[in-house]
């Protein structure tokens, strides 16, 4: 691996030529092949650069990892002006004719299909009223640039480029830091470039939800921190593991603590309750819970319980119903004895009370009324966010101190222990919403870290609406974060909307980021094998166990399901999708793998692998897979996970034959 740097411009190539060169960094316009060194200690490990311009230096930090064929960088802006400097554009990528991404191997025009990229942007995106599952997962680089990281779907941030199918050579650029601003990046095969092909690949650090960021005299900030990566022969679902592995070293994330990897928690939300919900239920509920589930450790109260659902012609109530006592924020009628009492009698069942908060501020709501200068507005300054509905502005310090007062009602007066934080995403970042001052990133974290100061390290924290793509950062503070649709009720068709945009969560690796929720599993009123198939769906993709139902109403059979599912909790590990049709079709896999590390509960009770097998289509279907993909041999044993029936393997393939809407989980030791 071969890291030059000359006149403003990096090269990280290998030996053949493959890699990235001469990519340069533009601030406000100028490039830094415009500016003037000052220093430079940089050898064939990396090191710093210090670049001077008009009234601001640029200070560039590399570090070389030969063994991994990776470099991080750092890029700093210092202002040497006695006035405030605005930081309106910041970029680094292909900015000059002579920069390029390498691929020594030829191609041809007529062969420039081969020429792909994958990003969780391409199965998923979300910009505020649009949302759709998008495919494939592996996407032609399209002539036309493509600006991928930019909408609200809270994407994993990095992505890669490849120019073959056998994956021989892959590119990959990831963000390892969001403090102030957040990455994207545009990326196509035309423009202004003399490169070969891929004449677009730049990387934009946006400070959210503003229009500029302003650095005061004498003041530092660091506007991004980038991993790149040269690999080989390496597909696409293993292509961010060392990226993962680096942020580990970067920041400390909740998934590796979590109660969560061993633990379970029940939400009353799904499968006939909704928003149906009283302290006699509540608590009944709970008692069943505690009597038949034992590793179901954590409650969690959904939405329902508020003082002013179902008011002001409006049937949904977030952090207005708060307003103006917030510890009064709770309906009397449903709860005559206060939620405090609730808290305090799920956690004399030997339970953790959690409960439900959403941010949203509904515009008919006496909190709207009275307080508008409260309410974040557009860049127009409309107070119309989503709808009918607005957030908090937090800058604003009336409103920051009410949402302060609020989590001390929900965590400290009442006593809750955990939180479901739903329909937020938005409120930090919808582009054209603006906070007096900060940017959207820096007041998330904000938001979340006085939920984390409140419930403890060992609180649980689960992020939801809009559904993330993986974004680790948030991760920071949260558990976990749900990754698709609501159940409900789940039918088949709910099924398969709340699996649809997931799959490039499930190769996240969790107990290294935070935890992804697949939304609650259950039984409802739904044939048997599709409800095994939920089963086994939320088992194998590592997320946290999750329950829902009446429990109250559920069989000793029921209770026996779920209790093999949490007696056999060892979440957060990477799974593995061995079916190729998933990364270039409709992303719904038929074959998912775990295989377990030797320091975890289910490697020491013997078991090596779990491999679950599911029938999306209408007919009967036999799917199969080789022993060598899946890292056999053949001398294992295999069983059904639920039976305990041992399967027999016919040859060098494992099979099975799956009527349709049906799945077989299978246990291997």
């Amino acid at each position: 691996m071969d890291f030059t740097y000359k006149d403003g411009a990096f090269s990280l190539v290998d030996q053949e030529g493959n890699g990235w060169r001469n990519l340069q960094f533009e601030l406000n316009g100028v490039l830094s092949s415009q500016l003037n060194e000052l220093f430079n200690t940089l050898s064939d490990q990396g090191g710093t650069v210090l670049l001077s311009g008009s009234g601001y230096q640029e200070e560039i930090n590399f570090t070389l990892d030969k063994k991994s064929n990776s470099l991080v960088l750092s890029r700093s802006i210092i202002n040497t002006s006695e006035q405030a400097l605005e930081l309106q554009s910041i970029r680094d990528g292909i900015l000059a004719s002579d920069a390029e991404l390498c691929y020594t191997r030829p191609i041809k025009v007529i062969d420039y299909y081969r020429v792909r990229y994958f990003h969780s942007s391409n199965i998923k995106t979300e910009k505020y009223p649009r949302f759709r599952v998008e495919h494939p997962y592996l996407k032609c680089i399209p002539y036309e640039p493509v600006h991928i990281n930019s909408d609200e779907a809270n994407h994993f941030p990095v992505f890669a480029v490849e120019f073959d199918r056998e994956h021989s050579v892959v590119l990959v650029q990831g963000d390892l830091n969001q403090v102030k601003f957040e990455r994207s990046w545009n990326l196509g095969l035309e423009g202004e470039s003399d490169s070969k092909f891929i004449k677009t690949y730049e990387g934009l650090q946006k400070y959210t939800l503003s229009d500029a960021f302003s650095l005061a005299a004498g003041e530092r900030v660091e506007v991004s921190r980038v991993f790149y990566q040269l690999k080989y022969d390496t597909h696409p679902q293993y292509a961010f593991d060392d990226y993962v592995a680096t942020l580990n070293q970067h920041h400390n994330f909740q998934g590796k603590n979590s109660k969560m990897l061993r633990e379970g928690v029940f939400c009353t939300w799904n499968y006939g309750t909704f928003g149906n919900i009283t302290e006699d239920l509540i608590l009944n509920r709970a008692k069943a819970m505690a009597e038949n589930m034992p590793n179901c450790t954590h409650f969690l109260i959904d939405d329902g319980y508020q003082a002013l659902r179902n008011t002001y012609n409006n049937p949904n109530a977030g952090i207005d119903s708060f307003y103006p006592v917030p510890v009064e924020g709770y309906d009397k009628e449903k709860f005559p004895n206060g939620m405090k009492v609730v808290a305090d009698g799920i956690r004399d069942l030997g339970l953790k009370p959690c409960i439900w908060l959403s941010p949203k501020v509904y515009l008919s709501s006496p909190l709207a009324k009275e307080k508008p200068e409260w309410l974040q507005k557009d860049k127009d300054g409309s107070v119309r966010i989503l709808g009918e509905s607005s957030f908090l502005d937090l800058s604003h310090p009336e409103a920051r101190d009410f949402y302060l007062k609020v989590l001390d009602a929900l965590f400290v007066q009442w006593g809750f222990e955990g939180v479901k934080y739903d329909f937020m995403t938005q409120w930090f970042l919808k582009e054209d919403s603006r906070f007096g001052h900060k940017s959207g990133i820096e007041w998330r974290d904000f938001a979340f870290s006085e939920i984390r100061k409140r419930i403890g390290d060992d609180g649980f924290f689960m992020t939801c609406i809009a559904f993330s793509a993986g974004n680790p950062f948030p991760g920071l503070n949260a558990d976990s974060y749900r990754c698709g649709f609501d159940i409900h009720d789940g039918t088949w068709s709910e099924q398969v909307r709340a699996c649809s945009g997931t799959m490039a969560q499930t190769m996240i690796k969790g107990k290294d980021t935070f935890l992804l929720n697949m939304d609650s599993l259950g039984f409802g009123d739904n044939p048997e094998n599709e409800q095994f198939f939920r089963l086994n769906w939320c088992y194998i993709t590592q997320g946290i166990l999750e329950f829902g139902g009446k429990l109250e109403e559920h069989s000793p059979e029921q209770f026996a399901i779920f209790n093999k599912i949490l007696e056999n909790a060892d979440r957060g590990n990477k799974v593995n999708v061995l079916d190729d049709k998933a990364f270039t079709g409709e992303p719904l896999p038929e074959i998912l793998q775990v295989r377990y590390e030797d320091d975890g509960p289910m490697k020491q009770a013997g078991v090596k692998q779990h491999i679950s097998f599911f029938n999306w289509s209408n007919e009967t279907k036999l799917i199969s897979v080789s022993l060598e993909k899946a890292d056999l041999n053949g001398s294992e044993t295999f069983s059904d996970f639920w039976s305990d029936q041992d399967m027999q393997v016919n040859g060098n393939f494992l099979s099975v034959e799956l009527t349709p809407h049906s799945s077989k989980l299978i246990q291997v030791k």
